[in-house]
């Protein structure tokens, strides 16, 4: 068997048991279940999800996976607030890649009447969300503070990790969260600084971008401290993995996936308080 073939025939099984994993993991919870088996009718196509690269199917199951996740999430947000007697009337997704969150979300809560806007600091990422039917802008994440409008909700999904500045970022955005700061980032059981464009396995025709490249992975640990720091606290979380809780397909996913990459992501819920952030000052 020649090395070529032998690593086609390792990648066509990681990719098979991937996807099994997935599904498996999602079937643990009905609601869950339901929005991605939603998603399957609404979103069908989601090869090009992100602007400078085309998905394996591999790929597109583990992201279908974190749309639904995000959507689900972000559905037990607005039933709390809700159920508080709380208005949620506007919501702006920041990082927004192609609209699929909010559009899902829109078919996953038929009676939600919420305006919401989507944040992309790329200009092709923007059109094909207004292809949607759904507002959008091009602005970057770091200066959405400064147009001077509040929502109800915001949310930074698999972002934060990307920008050069997170403290600066958590710190600016408390002028337009009006209720609640929703966030995911990957569940990494050590922090590490990524900025994986420096290995030499990097390809060498490959454009690091802010879309491809992530440059603080830290632990659910080391976030609260930022968070804390940065003036918000935890009012709920909850962690998707990309594999089942038990079984063998855990036990083979979880020890690939902490190998090459992370596990899953962690999704917070966050409210302002300065209790920490207010000590901090520079003599």
């Amino acid at each position: 068997m020649t090395k070529k073939l032998y690593l086609e025939m390792k990648k066509k099984m990681f990719n098979m048991l991937s996807k099994k994993s997935v599904i498996e993991s999602i079937k643990e919870d009905g609601d869950y279940l339901r929005i991605w088996n939603l998603s399957l009718d609404v979103l069908p196509e989601l090869a090009e999800h992100f602007v400078n690269a085309r998905l394996e199917d591999e790929e597109v199951c583990r992201v279908r996976m974190l749309i639904c996740a995000e959507v689900y999430f972000l559905t037990t947000v607005i039933n709390d607030l809700r159920e508080k007697g709380e208005k949620v009337e506007n919501y702006i997704d920041i990082g927004d890649s192609d609209g699929s969150v909010r559009y899902l979300l829109k078919h996953s809560m038929s009676d939600l009447n919420m305006d919401t806007l989507g944040i992309n600091l790329q200009a092709g990422a923007v059109e094909k969300i207004r292809q949607r039917g759904l507002a959008a802008e091009c602005v970057d994440a770091m200066h959405i503070h400064e147009a001077g409008r509040k929502y109800d909700i915001v949310s930074i999904f698999e972002t934060l990790e990307h920008l050069s500045n997170p403290i600066g970022f958590l710190t600016s955005i408390k002028n337009i969260v009006k209720n609640k700061l929703v966030i995911s980032v990957p569940l990494i059981n050590k922090s590490r600084v990524n900025l994986s464009y420096l290995s030499e396995r990097w390809p060498k025709d490959k454009v690091p971008t802010i879309e491809n490249t992530h440059i603080f992975e830290l632990s659910p640990k080391d976030w609260r401290k930022i968070f804390l720091h940065s003036g918000w606290r935890i009012e709920s979380q909850k962690m998707i993995k990309q594999f089942p809780s038990r079984g063998l397909l855990k036990l083979m996913m979880q020890y690939v996936w902490r190998k090459i990459s992370f596990e899953g992501f962690w999704f917070v819920s966050l409210e302002k308080d300065d209790t920490f952030s207010s000590r901090y000052c520079i003599e």
